[in-house]
């Protein structure tokens, strides 16, 4: 090599180590200034030196044994192949002046080589820093497994009733220490004996007839008996380092039968296929195989544990009969067969003859192949004729596992049957008592009330409503629940000269301002009454109490649309920023006073910033950009929260709430896990159901078979200041081992201000998770399960999907929840489709509080009618838990997509309807709402109306449709549609009306002083009269309660 091309060579690897060392400064400076500010440095810090460490020791070990063995071959070949290829050239020759040089120059190259695929592996490994931190903060960590208490007279006694299919499943041992649980109170216990039928403690336990009982023990596998926490936290570390190494050395294997082959050191210097190595390559390559060996009957070990998650088609999640039978024995000898085939490949070292070695190898391959025969055999010729006896017990462990990894074990759902009386009256719903539920009946539907917002409220092209969030509030005295939404900047939305200036974008447009409040229940002229609206001077209903303060108000820095970076001046006396507008073409200036953002001090974060944002220039350029600049990035709330703690799952519905004056975000975050044992996947759940679900977060599978909401996250969204609060409620030891990892992460729920832990909520991806479970796994008993033969599903309706997507096309695309409900397609008529999970305020059975509540119906499976409902209570202290309630089988209970029939059939809904369509609207039906109450259900289904100009629609709410048993009707306002189906009662005064502008006419109500039979008579000409005129006008509303006026007059006159 000539010294010119050596001269090339050093500056070529100058150049890439300085573009190296360039590219990691770029990538790394900004993190440490972003997570400086976020007060969140301790977790980058943790999380970098890990990557750092695991990419460093295992780039030297793969670099170790890639160089040990390479060394090796160097010293054990000659500088010659074999005669049998290329005649056996001498190419390693460098002639008489170099001898050798050609040779060194090849086997440096293979050092570079492995130098560079060792750096390789050592990068890919750094992401793998996860499953290191949680095995190496998992010491004392349990899952919890609950098991039911059920007593039929009063028990005082050391011995607990469990039944035997829970003692299998839940592999309860002599010496656990377990915490009882009755009625909420807890006491601790040790297991002394396990009997039939019960265990025995070491202290006497005092359990009444329908008292809530359960004992919670450490969670294991009923198979291997190992605590469930040594699959989540242990087994994926060890798992990559028996994979790593068993890849490592086979792959060293192979390069070296290539490389001893093409010397001739293996067959010998003929062109006979007879394995005659020397001593030595002998030595290297049966010491190589039989390490290989040792790796893969390690590697087989892991395989028995995978056999807590395969399926088949009875048992869901875990291994079946056939698995555990045949696969697993054969499983047990392949790594005997494997320990002993590497053991006399070692002796075989030393042995003249290779017989007993070879012969052993292929008794290896010969086992491996009929260990994948044997168990399909046993599963069709056993299996088969007998699948519900021989399959039972692990359709058990699969039940109880999957409920337990689910959240819906008995700690945590309570089941009982719903007292339906069916005597519901007007007075019931109007009573004091249910004034908060009354009120509280929701009537906008979030799709149309956003298309309303957008219509009225945006006010300016910048501004956009993304999504409107539901939750509950005082007013006046009472829980209501109202509809929100932020009003976020949208630069998609501005001119296209405005998006192509830097300025504008960067200085100018900045942030969203203000929300706009509704009432779910309150109609002003067929559009939502609002107790927030407009810009400063922001326009409050006197019933709302929570209000903005001036500073720092409701402005939006940080929201679900604001992706671009912008730069804002807070020392600066005149202002660059759009506040808000004013009349006419003039706008306020603002300059923003927050803590958020990274300081521009330096020519160095200029020129990194520069670098980092597409290479623009303007940021090292004269110009606005001062010492005191900040620039505020990573502002979309979830890319945000989703930089800080990667390792949580992110719900795709964040919500806004109103808080000490300003504007805050709340968003769900979960923890999930693909290695709980004998859990049915939720891959395999959705997809037997035909249904998808897009995975968002990247290197993240979208299919868990655990999860936990068990952190709450806020984000300022004035400043950006993400707080992560864990919930405390359930023991979730995922959640507690990433507390130990990173323990200036998390703060306690305790700590989380009181008027924010009045707004949290149960989220509606974990409810539908659950729910979709649940519609099988309700069936506790493994022969009832087998049979499938009370199988549910959620309730459908019709739904009309009025957010035709106008603006979307030019917006960039928004990451959805791996666990949210699929989007319904659009339509321009009603589709059918699962009904959502909706939040209520409702009174439960036998509780004299309202409460807010997320729900959803339950329907047989393929049958309309109604069979169960499912809720999760919102609300502090009962937070978290799930209700079940289940009607009679006997009794006939309208679904969801009944009552959508009945509407349908109605003659005086259905003409209407088909007359408003005929005429250039388009009618649009709303979500179904089944709402418990006074031990009766009453369905609610709103009606709106818009014009078929979907960019300039304006969806108004026309009718409320009420359900109520078999019949339906409607009216203009709720108050009208109830007196039409209850009458006016008199019991309770009729306050709060829906509607706050139009008088309810009632006075041609039934209820009338008509009772002698004249009065009758003149009152049904009357009715049939009026009925006349408004059919002739074309007036189906009036005409069909007119109608209906006259049947119930000529029924009192047949009495």
């Amino acid at each position: 090599m000539d010294s010119r091309t050596k001269r090339f060579i050093i500056t070529v690897a100058i150049l890439a180590v300085v573009g190296g060392l360039g590219a990691i400064w770029v990538n790394l400076y900004p993190d440490f200034l972003w997570f400086e500010v976020v007060n969140y440095f301790s977790v980058y810090t943790k999380i970098l030196t890990t990557k750092i460490w695991i990419g460093a020791i295992v780039g030297v070990c793969y670099l170790a044994i890639l160089l040990t063995n390479i060394a090796l071959i160097y010293r054990f070949t000659p500088a010659h192949l074999s005669p049998a290829f290329m005649g056996g050239a001498d190419f390693m020759g460098g002639g008489a002046e170099n001898p050798g040089d050609t040779r060194k120059m090849i086997y440096g190259a293979l050092t570079l080589l492995a130098v560079l695929f060792s750096i390789m592996m050592g990068y890919a490994a750094s992401d793998r820093w996860e499953i290191y931190l949680r095995y190496a903060n998992a010491e004392s960590l349990t899952f919890p497994a609950a098991t039911p208490i059920v007593v039929e007279e009063s028990l005082n006694s050391a011995e607990i009733p469990v039944s035997q299919l829970e003692l299998q499943a839940k592999n309860i041992r002599v010496g656990d220490q377990i915490s009882l649980q009755v009625n909420g109170t807890n006491q601790d216990a040790r297991v002394e004996a396990i009997l039939n039928d019960a265990i025995r403690l070491n202290t006497p336990v005092q359990i009444e007839p329908g008292q809530k009982a359960f004992l919670t023990s450490p969670a294991r596998d009923p198979i291997f008996d190992k605590d469930v926490a040594y699959y989540v936290f242990r087994m994926p570390a060890e798992r990559y380092v028996c994979g790593t190494l068993f890849g490592i050395f086979m792959l060293v294997t192979i390069f070296a039968i290539v490389i001893y082959f093409f010397h001739g050191l293996i067959t010998g210097d003929t062109s006979q296929f007879r394995f005659r190595p020397p001593f030595n390559v002998k030595a290297h390559l049966f010491t190589l195989v039989g390490l290989t060996l040792l790796f893969r009957a390690w590697n087989y070990r892991f395989a028995m544990f995978d056999l807590l998650y395969t399926t088949n088609d009875v048992v869901r999640g875990g291994g079946g009969y056939a698995a555990m039978k045949a696969r697993l024995p054969i499983l047990y000898f392949l790594i005997g067969l494997t320990i002993l085939c590497a053991i006399i490949f070692i002796i075989s070292i030393f042995l003249k003859r290779n017989t007993l070695a070879f012969g052993g190898f292929a008794v290896f391959l010969i086992a491996g192949f009929l260990g994948q025969v044997y168990p399909v055999a046993i599963q069709r010729w056993q299996v088969e004729p007998r699948k519900q006896v021989l399959e039972a017990d692990y359709i058990n462990y699969n039940i109880k596992a999957t409920l337990q990894a689910y959240g819906l074990a008995e700690n945590t759902v309570t089941e009982e049957e719903y007292p339906l009386t069916e005597q519901l009256s007007y007075d019931d719903i109007r009573s004091p008592e249910n004034a908060s539920v009354f009120n509280s009946i929701r009537l906008w539907d979030w799709r149309p009330l956003r298309r309303t917002f957008r219509q009225l409220q945006e006010l300016r092209t910048q501004y956009d409503f993304n999504d409107v969030d539901i939750d509950r509030y005082v007013v006046d005295g009472e829980i209501r629940q109202v509809m929100l939404s932020g009003r976020e900047l949208n630069i998609n939305e501005l001119p296209i000269e405005i998006r192509n200036d830097w300025y504008k974008q960067t200085y100018t447009y900045t942030h969203g301002y203000g929300a706009v409040v509704s009432p779910v229940n309150e109609i002003d002229n067929g559009k939502p009454n609002m107790y927030i609206q407009g810009l400063p001077p922001i326009d409050y209903d006197e019933q709302w109490q929570h209000r903005f303060t001036e500073t720092p108000g409701p402005r939006i820095y940080y929201g679900e649309r604001t992706d671009r970076y912008v730069i804002v001046h807070p020392e600066r006396s005149q202002g660059l920023e759009f506040d808000y507008p004013q009349e006419g073409q003039q706008y306020a200036e603002y300059a923003y006073q927050g803590k958020g953002g990274v300081q521009l001090n330096s020519f160095w974060r200029k020129m990194v910033y520069m670098l980092k944002f597409d290479n623009e220039i303007n940021f090292v350029l004269p110009g606005e950009i001062s010492p005191t600049s900040r620039i505020l990035y990573e502002r979309n709330i979830k890319n945000r929260i989703q930089k800080i703690a990667p390792f949580l799952r992110y719900d795709g519905d964040p919500y806004i709430i109103i808080h000490n004056g300003r504007l805050v975000w709340m968003i769900d975050a979960y923890t999930i896990t693909h290695r709980y044992p004998y859990s049915v996947s939720m891959r395999e759940f959705v997809s037997e159901r035909r249904r998808q679900i897009a995975d968002t977060q990247q290197n993240a599978e979208p299919w868990g078979n655990y999860i936990r909401n068990s952190v709450k996250v806020v984000v300022d969204a004035y400043d950006g200041t993400v707080d992560f609060y864990v919930m405390e409620r359930e023991q979730d030891p995922i959640a507690e081992c990433y507390r130990r990892i990173f323990p200036n992460l998390f703060k306690s729920f305790e700590e989380m201000p009181e008027e924010l832990k009045a707004h949290i909520r149960y989220p509606t991806s974990m409810f539908l998770i659950q729910a979709r479970v649940y519609q099988d796994y309700h069936m506790k008993d493994p022969v009832t399960f087998y049979a499938g033969e009370d199988k549910w599903e959620i309730g459908r309706e019709l739904y009309d999907n009025t957010d035709a997507q106008t603006r979307q096309a030019s917006a960039p695309p928004q990451p959805r929840s791996p666990f949210a409900p699929q989007q319904v397609p659009q339509s321009s008529g009603a589709n059918g489709q699962p009904v959502e999970p909706y939040y209520v305020v409702i009174r439960l059975p036998g509780q004299e509080q309202s409460e807010f509540m997320l729900m959803l119906p339950f329907t047989p499976l393929n049958k309309p009618n109604l069979t169960a409902w499912l809720a999760a209570r919102c609300d502090l202290p009962q937070y978290g838990q799930l209700l079940v309630y289940r009607f009679p089988k006997g009794k006939q209970i309208a679904g969801p997509m009944q009552v959508e029939n009945f509407i349908s059939q109605e003659p005086e809904i259905s003409q209407q309807i088909s007359l408003w369509n005929t005429q250039g609207s388009r009618v649009l039906r709303g979500n179904l709402l089944i709402l418990p109450m006074n031990n009766s259900l009453l369905y609610v289904e709103p009606i709106y109306i818009q014009s078929e100009d979907e960019k300039t629609a304006i969806p108004e709410l026309r009718r409320v449709v009420i359900g109520y048993g078999n019949e339906v009707v409607w009216g203009e306002t709720l108050e009208e549609a109830l007196v039409k189906m209850f009458g006016q009662g008199t019991g309770f005064q009729t306050t709060a009306a829906t509607e706050t502008t139009d008088d309810i006419d009632v006075g041609t109500d039934i209820s009338t002083d008509q009772t002698s039979l004249p009065g009758l008579i003149e009152q049904a000409n009357r009715y049939f009269n009026a009925g006349q005129d408004a059919l002739r006008a074309g007036n189906w509303t009036e005409y069909g309660r007119y109608q209906r006026l006259l049947e119930e007059t000529l029924r009192q006159l047949a009495e």
